[in-house]
């Protein structure tokens, strides 16, 4: 009995395990696609909300999580809580070296497993680091920096790791006068004048930067060994910021152009995303209307040496369908992803099919094993009937004996039924059973003999003594 529970257990395991995994796949379909984006103001958010417009456009659902940033992205495609997410490469490798304390926090503790499911799908623009200075600061070179109050931004954003880095080129250490503000709160600090300076690393495109133009507060310092710091690091590279691309109708915002370095805004995902999903969003990027709209610049003119360049995660293999399209597979993507879905399940349904058949042939020979059993008494039974036949001085013997002869045939004719003959000869049981057959069938012909004889010689006395 024991052991009959721990084989149904087994094949329960083995097709209810699969058998979920196959429902969370197929429920993962209808699921919205979270796009982790970024905090307002900066150009993270509208992208993802683009993207939502572009996964919605492909059939499925799409909802945009507000977050601090970069770090924070990167913490919720890790653990699963976003499926794509924008993030600035270099940012947690910064953190680490300057800050590693905050790593050890649980809202930046990232498991080195889950961080390995990482995947890197698309490269969409460049950021550059801006110093945005207030007028009126006295800030003319980025030596006057020191003392002032500088925002570094949000912990867990990607400009304070780009800060700190700043920081260090400068040999300058973060105190009381730094702030970590948001980018709608640094937009007011500098319109109070509470603020000297901010390090911003972040798209042109964003509306931090017009916003400050447009206030006529802030203005623009570049760094002049930008070269020498891009080539210290390897996520960045020397950037130049033009004039007047903040602001170009009256004074223009920069009035000049601005030698600064630049890092990646890279759209992530995690491996685990049908590549089918991922491959379609790809082609969308590179398509010249979501391009436009985003104001891609270096995107549109370079395409896919852009969007492939420099990946700092495993490039997806969705993507790099795009990318690469001889890596792709005979077989389409969307089977191949169902394929994968349904793999296990029908793997563990063919060996669960396995075991339950020769479970079933094992009761099944169980089963005749309690059958032979059934006959073998039955023979018993009858040899005992025979030999209470001989304790009888009178009756109809001849007829019993010939009834149980007749019993014993027809018993062996249905054991031969329920028993191949390949299991006649190689059940122990079986021969046991026909040995008993003949031995009681033996015993039967010779008390009907016996009975014969002794009616003959009855018959031969009374003959002679009604000669006489």
């Amino acid at each position: 009995m024991k052991r009959k529970w721990i084989t149904l257990g087994l094949l329960s395991v083995l097709i209810c395990v699969p058998l979920y995994q196959l429902v969370k796949a197929l429920v993962s379909l209808n699921r919205p696609i979270v796009i982790a984006g970024g905090p307002e103001k900066g150009l993270y958010h509208p992208i993802a909300l683009s993207l939502s417009n572009v996964v919605t456009r492909l059939g499925r659902k799409a909802t945009v999580r507000t977050t601090a940033g970069s770090l924070e992205n990167l913490k919720l495609v890790a653990e699963g809580e976003a499926d794509l997410a924008l993030f600035q490469p270099g940012s947690r490798e910064n953190l680490k070296e300057f800050a590693p304390a905050l790593l050890k926090q649980e809202a930046q503790r990232i498991a080195p497993a889950r961080l390995g499911h990482v995947a890197f799908v698309a490269n969409l623009y460049s950021q550059p680091l801006h110093i945005a200075v207030r007028e009126g600061s006295g800030i003319k070179s980025l030596r006057d920096l020191e003392g002032k109050v500088v925002n570094l931004g949000p912990e867990l954003s990607a400009d304070y790791p780009m800060s700190r880095l700043l920081l260090r080129s400068l040999n300058l250490e973060p105190g009381e006068n730094h702030r970590n503000l948001a980018y709608t709160e640094l937009i007011g600090a500098f319109d109070r004048g509470e603020v000297d300076a901010a390090f911003i690393t972040v798209g042109m495109q964003a509306d931090v930067f017009r916003t400050l133009a447009r206030n006529g507060k802030a203005r623009f310092l570049g760094i002049p060994n930008n070269e020498a710091l891009a080539a210290m690091e390897l996520h960045l590279s020397p950037f130049k910021v033009p004039r007047g691309i903040y602001q170009f109708e009256g004074e223009a915002v920069p009035q000049s152009d601005i030698r600064t370095v630049a890092t990646g805004a890279h759209l992530i995902t995690r491996d685990d995303v049908p590549g089918s999903l991922v491959e379609k969003i790809t082609q969308e990027i590179l398509n010249t209307t979501f391009q436009k709209e985003n104001q891609l610049g270096e995107l549109f003119e370079q395409g896919k040496p852009f969007a492939s360049a420099r990946p700092f995660f495993p490039v997806h293999e969705g993507a790099n369908w795009v990318y690469d399209p001889e890596s792709r597979t005979l077989l389409k993507p969307e089977i191949v992803d169902m394929w994968e879905s349904m793999r296990s399940f029908f793997v563990s349904i063919i060996v669960a099919g396995f075991f339950g058949y020769q479970w079933y042939r094992k009761k099944k020979d169980r089963t005749k094993e309690g059958r032979l059993d059934y006959y073998i008494r039955e023979v018993i039974k009858i040899e005992q009937q025979q030999m209470m036949l001989d304790t009888e001085q009178k009756g109809n013997d001849m007829k019993k004996l010939q009834r149980l002869q007749d019993d014993l045939t027809n018993l062996r004719q249905e054991c031969f039924k329920d028993f191949s003959g390949h299991q006649l000869q190689e059940e122990p049981g079986t021969d046991c059973f026909l040995k008993l057959c003949a031995s009681l069938s033996e015993k039967l012909n010779a008390k009907m003999t016996r009975i014969r004889l002794g009616g003959e010689i009855a018959r031969l006395a009374d003959s002679i003594g009604k000669s006489k």
